[in-house]
């Protein structure tokens, strides 16, 4: 009887917590709103900037390459809500910070408003064995996929706080991390690490921003179906591809809606991925939970499945070992 009533109480609660957070959701107001997405010329980045197109946000997107920005922009204003509102294009290398301070001027003056909205979704992954990549790969990765953002969101950022302290909306700033910032294995860890660095990033801004009401998320996608995800493939090795498995990689405009759904209902960790899910919650560490309740009674039931997949994870590499081993010496 007594566990009865524990079990009812836990379920009434966690009902509770999912009623209030959906209505503290700060909802998906953007129309008139000035988003600025860096890596938007194609993948995530492109499929987010033709959904704030949709709702009517004034568009700033940047990448490396101003041939493929052209035509992104064309696929912008072909899907835009209000056809008066200009899209801005600049060619930006993300890793060299006066070029993003320069693009995040120019963006602002061209629409005329300060950025609402700051996604920083430029990356890039080159899987390998840590043993035959080079350091300066790594340092590339680095920075682009780290400093990157780091610069981008130190380059719109005093500008939104002006306007915070002088009576005006706060905003919101996404970093685009990846599953592999909850996780890593064989292969990856040229990309692992400037992910999990993310994730330390938006924490402690998290925190330090809540000072100026501006909105924080990281965004832990799974993979997704993009040009940059068949490059990746090229490098990636056996023993990766099998502990990834089979799963096929999602479409840019269902990850793209996933996190605007998160953005939506003021998530701070954003996942679109059950196995992500279960990685976010096991390693959440002090960060806000979306439903404190469902987790904690999820938290016992998820351990075995996170011990089950770090013993699989050994035994894949421990096959290839053994094979190896078993190998002439000659070949």
């Amino acid at each position: 009887m007594a566990a009865d009533l524990w079990w009812v109480g836990v379920l009434v609660a966690g009902v509770v917590v999912g009623v209030s957070v959906v209505l503290r959701a700060p909802g998906f107001k953007v129309d008139g709103k000035h988003v600025f997405i860096t890596g938007g010329s194609s993948g995530l980045g492109l499929a987010l900037a033709k959904k704030y197109a949709q709702q009517g946000a004034k568009v700033s997107i940047v990448a490396r390459g101003l041939e493929k920005l052209e035509e992104s922009k064309t696929e912008i204003e072909a899907v835009r809500k209000n056809a008066e509102a200009g899209v801005f294009i600049q060619s930006c290398d993300v890793a060299d910070f006066a070029s993003v301070q320069k693009a995040v001027d120019a963006a602002n003056k061209f629409h005329g408003r300060v950025t609402d909205h700051v996604v920083c979704s430029a990356g890039f992954a080159a899987p390998g064995y840590f043993l035959e990549q080079d350091v300066s790969l790594y340092k590339k990765i680095m920075d682009v996929n780290y400093f990157g953002t780091l610069h981008t969101i130190k380059a719109a950022l005093p500008a939104m706080v002006q306007r915070s302290e002088e009576g005006g909306e706060g905003g919101h700033i996404v970093l685009v991390s990846s599953g592999l910032g909850l996780i890593s294995w064989i292969g990856y860890a040229q990309y692992a690490a400037p992910k999990y660095a993310l994730r330390g990033l938006a924490e402690s801004l998290r925190n330090e921003l809540k000072l100026f009401g501006i909105r924080v998320s990281i965004f832990y996608p799974g993979n997704i179906d993009s040009p940059g995800f068949v490059e990746e493939n090229r490098t990636k090795p056996p023993e990766t591809k099998t502990i990834e498995g089979v799963s096929e990689p999602l479409h840019p405009d269902k990850v793209a809606q996933s996190l605007i759904n998160g953005v939506s209902d003021g998530q701070f960790s954003i996942t679109n991925d059950p196995m992500i899910f279960i990685l976010r919650v096991l390693a959440n560490g002090v960060a806000p939970r979306y439903n404190t309740m469902l987790e904690t009674v999820m938290l016992p039931l998820l351990i075995p499945i996170q011990v089950g997949f770090g013993f699989f994870m050994d035994f894949i590499v421990w096959q290839t070992k053994r094979a190896r081993e078993k190998k002439p010496k000659d070949e």
